[in-house]
């Protein structure tokens, strides 16, 4: 609300009323608005001089300027309405002021003469106008009051203005901030009723456009951000217009599709599945459609996801399609799947000479692209290996993907190896479904008990490893695959091939390098090391310290032939452990009933830590004990008592030094009493 009026009394009874509140300080009985009185107030209160000169401070050049640049926007919104209110003024002896929201003026425009009359009471760019500075005023009041207001004559406070009436009205944002006034001023005698309400309607004007570069600046933000977003993003995209004419496509885009894309239809590069168009031209979105697109460079293997677009009115007006490659996804689904390999040659436990030539073919194989058919009995390890030639390949940052052939009926393996399309047979899931050549595609796959394959998907297969390319069940596209074979089977896999099981063609071209792992019986020097490896990592796996493992129980291990290998000794490890859930320590009354049942010559040893073969070391063995007795006093008392320090210096665990402590009786508490 504001007042379009000249205020009453005028003339002499104003002066009456002015003269009097400045003599008492007291409004009581003076005869003026309510508004006018609180500023004359305030103004007292302030210790306004009533009679002083206004703005005596004006601010430097320099100041200015740079307050200007502040307010840039507001100074380029505003000058146009300034311009119009002088139009509408012209002649009229008035001038228009912008104010920051301080009340400094930062602009004026009037008539010459009277800006010159203005000047002399300092109303020029770059000086105060709040009430604290002088008085009552147009600009300061408004500011206080939040409201468009007009000050006339002998209103002011100052006398030097009361020659003045001055209409103003404060510019608020959206956010209830003050940002600027404008007013209209001029001769107290040439004030108009119709001024205030023309610098209000300005002032909305002003606050509307201020409200549309907003929104068009916070667009050309979005319209930056989504532009940016559509060409960065490693998805391929395209937008259409309503008749399918390609409009724009991202970078991506054009390395999926080729450079000369816009301004062709869609229908043409989409002409596998034409019905995608004809869903989007309908409104209808998809996502995630399996395609193969036919481009310059070849066939492309990829999702697509179309998504309509609306107008104004609700009418399609073209589509944004978005062209995921494959293999993308592939990689995606290997890593939260857990398609990687996680052994290395350095997990395998052992020394002895037959796992140790193992070893070395398996490090040379590695690095050549040739298949592999690593051969030996269940429970030795076959897929540790296979994991570890990945690892050390040049495709270790490659899918590891494994399938054991024996898990799966005859009737689903190939399903399993080639993937199919949707509705191949019944049963199958929606939308289709990848082999595992197309998962494994750039790395490894592992086929465990290949023996075990049927005759017919063995033809298969053989095709497969000829061409590099499969076709799934139940399609017509053929998509070409790039994935290291290695193949393990516990069975003789000639012998099978002579009782006509297993095809000869298949047989050498899977046998090009051949693995044999050693059973454990074959390499039983390397128990031991297996024991204490595998007591180790079930310890931590279940949060237990076992502190000592008796020799009776090791002799008793060492004695069996271990039919399971070790698989096996892991298994009687865990079975000893969960055996008794408070033991410290294993003895023989631990042992599976199977093993302890058995007898044979005992063998020779006195540590659990090193094997006796035959009499004739066994003297060399007791030296090698007292030296490692004296190593581990030296090195505890190096270390202060720390085991963990011990345990990495001599490259074993806690726990192995723990046992090897207590078969020597070391106590810290003796060393370091």
């Amino acid at each position: 609300m504001y007042s379009d009026r000249v205020s009453e009394p005028a003339g002499a009874v104003m002066g009456e009323a002015w003269e009097q509140f400045i003599l008492t300080g007291n409004p009581d009985n003076v005869r003026v608005r309510p508004e006018i009185s609180q500023s004359w107030k305030r103004c007292f209160r302030a210790r306004v001089d009533p009679y002083g000169k206004c703005c005596v401070h004006i601010l430097n050049g320099k100041i200015v300027a740079d307050l200007k640049r502040r307010h840039s926007e507001l100074l380029e919104i505003a000058r146009p309405f300034m311009d119009k209110l002088y139009e509408f003024t012209a002649g009229s002896r008035l001038v228009v002021f912008l104010s920051d929201e301080n009340g400094v003026i930062l602009e004026n425009i009037g008539d010459y003469e009277v800006r010159d009359s203005a000047s002399k009471v300092n109303l020029v760019n770059g000086t105060n106008w709040q009430e604290e500075e002088v008085g009552t005023n147009g600009i300061g009041t408004a500011l206080k009051l939040r409201v468009p207001i007009q000050i006339s004559g002998k209103e002011h406070y100052c006398a030097s203005l009361h020659h003045w009436t001055c209409s103003a009205a404060p510019i608020i944002n959206d956010e209830g901030r003050i940002i600027g006034v404008l007013q209209v001023s001029g001769p107290s005698d040439e004030v108009h009723l119709h001024t205030l309400g023309m610098v209000v309607a300005a002032v909305e004007a002003i606050r509307n456009q201020i409200r549309i570069k907003r929104k068009n600046r916070e667009l050309n933000r979005l319209n930056h951000s989504l532009n940016k977003i559509f060409h960065t993003m490693s998805d391929g995209a395209l937008i259409t217009n309503k008749d399918g004419i390609v409009c724009q496509i991202n970078k991506s885009g054009k390395q999926i599709l080729g450079d000369d894309i816009e301004g062709r239809s869609i229908k043409k590069i989409l002409n596998s599945r034409p019905g995608i168009w004809h869903d989007l031209d309908r409104g209808k979105a998809y996502s995630d459609v399996e395609l193969m697109v036919d481009t310059g460079k070849g066939s492309f293997h990829c999702l697509v996801t179309g998504t309509p677009l609306k107008d104004g009115s609700g009418e399609n007006d073209g589509a944004v399609i978005f062209l995921n490659q494959i293999n993308n996804v592939k990689k995606l689904v290997n890593r939260f799947s857990g398609a990687q390999a996680s052994f290395n040659f350095s997990d395998i436990i052992g020394a002895s000479p037959e796992l140790l030539k193992a070893i070395n073919t398996a490090k040379s194989a590695a690095s050549s692209t040739s298949n592999i058919l690593i051969s030996g009995e269940s429970g030795t390890g076959k897929e540790l290996f296979a994991q570890s030639i990945h690892n050390h390949s040049p495709r270790r940052n490659g899918p590891f993907i494994a399938m054991n052939c024996a898990a799966f009926p005859r009737e689903l393996i190939a399903s399993e190896l080639f993937g199919y399309t949707d509705g191949a047979f019944t049963g199958a899931r929606k939308g289709g479904r990848p082999g595992k050549f197309e998962m494994a595609d750039g790395g490894t796959l592992f086929l465990d008990e290949i023996g075990d394959m049927p005759l017919d998907q063995q033809a298969m297969l053989l095709r497969v490893l000829q061409d590099k390319r499969i076709n799934r069940i139940g399609g017509d596209h053929i998509i070409p695959v790039n994935a290291r074979i290695v193949c393990a089977t516990n069975r003789n896999l000639m012998e099978e091939v002579q009782k006509g099981n297993f095809r000869a063609d298949l047989y050498y071209r899977l046998n090009v390098i051949q693995i044999r792992i050693p059973p454990l019986r074959d390499r039983i020097n390397d128990l031991r090391d297996l024991f204490n490896h595998l007591l180790d990592k079930i310890c931590k796996r279940q949060d237990r310290c076992i502190g000592f493992v008796s020799e009776k129980l090791m002799q008793h291990l060492l004695r069996h032939d271990w039919p399971g290998n070790v698989r096996e000794l892991e298994n009687v490890v865990e079975k000893m452990l969960s055996s008794d859930l408070e033991a410290i320590n294993l003895g023989i009354e631990h042992l599976p009933s199977r093993i302890a049942a058995k007898q044979k010559a005992p063998l020779v040893c006195s540590s659990p830590f090193y094997p006796t073969p035959d009499r004739d070391s066994r003297k060399k063995e007791m030296s090698d004990l007292v030296m490692e007795k004296e190593l581990i006093i030296q090195l505890l008392t190096t270390h202060r008592g720390n085991v963990s320090r011990v345990a990495k210096e001599m490259n074993l665990s806690r726990n192995t030094v723990y046992r090897k402590m207590n078969f020597y009786k070391i106590s810290k508490e003796q060393l370091f009493s």
